[in-house]
């Protein structure tokens, strides 16, 4: 289904938002890292529902691309000021920052009191979450633009170095690391690492898919795609999706490697990682577009079109709504019942951060250098 531009008009402008603040002090689950969980599964179960009101907004030195992570009470982003910032998610008062040497796209993961995050030095960094105390660094042999993912004690996160690493979460100790054959001056890794059952999915600009042990690195197979992979994977029910950039969205079973169903997207491009559902794949393209597809076969189900390119990974709700940030500037919340734009917000610059969407709040990053929250009127 698409949207006419005469029903996105009416829709959007019946959604003017009220700065009305709402008192504090409903419950919030965690969102304690990039795409939600290891697993990249962004469907957020109590997602608030439209009109939201802005609850507070944190001014950085620098565009925030990072995508906030958030646990209790903290929200947890970088910005390209070169800083991590800890975030009071009730005022919006800055707890505090920790300065690194380089700009931060990477977005930080949260694991029992530490947070873990690149910057574009090189460096990954474990912070204590109470106070930013530095832990530990690690030096890679380029800047980190991924993500993190914590798991079975481990640190997995790709360098532009072409590696793959796995750190000691306790000691940041390399425990092993694999390297993606590439060319060096161009290529690099992208997209961020998924983790299930003891296995790491990564992908890079050399276009191919791996599955290793996270015990031991080794791998367990890969596929080659046809052009490069900015996506991050997501892997659900023994099952990887994920998006090439030659205009391709891939099903994979996760313990074969075997490609069970591939999805050509037309002339659109993909950076954003989708969000899934029990049944549904919501797609976000650079085109503008968000589709949604079948799990099971791949069919296109719908198209709803918004008024720039989309940058951010979008998070669908069980009410129906889907949360997602534009290059217009704006944060959208999409009613796939009624197909319509249920409200947004215009920001002071684009929004290429992917939204953590919690029962009680939103919370999101711009190219304007702020972090904003979002709550339910």
């Amino acid at each position: 289904m698409q949207l006419a531009k005469s029903t996105i008009s009416k829709a959007l402008a019946a959604a003017t938002l009220s700065l009305a603040l709402i008192p504090a002090g409903s419950a919030l689950a965690d969102w304690p890292m990039f795409l939600k969980n290891e697993k990249h599964l962004t469907y957020a179960e109590k997602a608030p529902a439209p009109p939201l009101s802005l609850k507070w907004r944190a001014r950085t030195g620098g565009p925030v691309y990072s995508s906030p992570a958030v646990v209790k009470g903290k929200v947890f982003v970088g910005s390209y000021d070169t800083n991590l910032y800890a975030i009071d998610a009730v005022t919006g008062e800055t707890a505090w920052k920790f300065k690194t040497g380089g700009e931060i796209y990477s977005s930080p993961a949260v694991s029992e009191g530490t947070v873990y995050f690149g910057s574009r030095d090189g460096l990954v960094y474990a912070l204590e979450a109470a106070t930013g105390k530095l832990l530990w660094k690690f030096e890679t042999e380029g800047p980190v633009v991924t993500s993190p993912v914590v798991a079975d004690g481990k640190v997995l996160i790709g360098s532009k170095d072409l590696y793959l690493y796995a750190l000691n979460a306790k000691t940041g100790a390399r425990e092993w690391r694999n390297k993606l054959p590439d060319y060096e001056k161009y290529s690099g890794i992208y997209s961020s690492p998924a983790y299930a059952d003891g296995s790491v999915y990564y992908a890079g600009k050399n276009g191919i898919l791996y599955s290793a042990s996270v015990k031991s690195g080794g791998r367990n197979w890969a596929v080659r795609f046809e052009s490069a992979v900015y996506s991050s994977p997501i892997v659900k029910d023994g099952t990887v999706y994920i998006s090439s950039y030659n205009r391709t969205l891939y099903s994979i079973d996760a313990k074969t490697g075997k490609v069970q169903w591939r999805k050509k997207l037309g002339n659109d491009i993909m950076y954003a990682t989708p969000s899934v559902t029990s049944d549904k794949l919501y797609v976000a393209l650079k085109s503008g577009h968000l589709k949604a597809f079948n799990r099971k076969d791949g069919a296109e189900t719908a198209d709803y079109k918004l008024p720039d390119e989309i940058n951010s990974s979008p998070v669908a709700g069980a009410n129906g709504f889907i949360f997602v940030g534009c290059d217009d500037g704006a944060l959208y919340a999409l009613d796939t019942r009624s197909g319509t734009m249920a409200w947004k917000y215009m920001t002071e610059g684009s929004v290429q951060s992917s939204p953590a969407v919690l029962e009680g709040a939103v919370y999101i990053g711009s190219e304007d250098g702020s972090v904003y929250a979002f709550e339910a009127r």
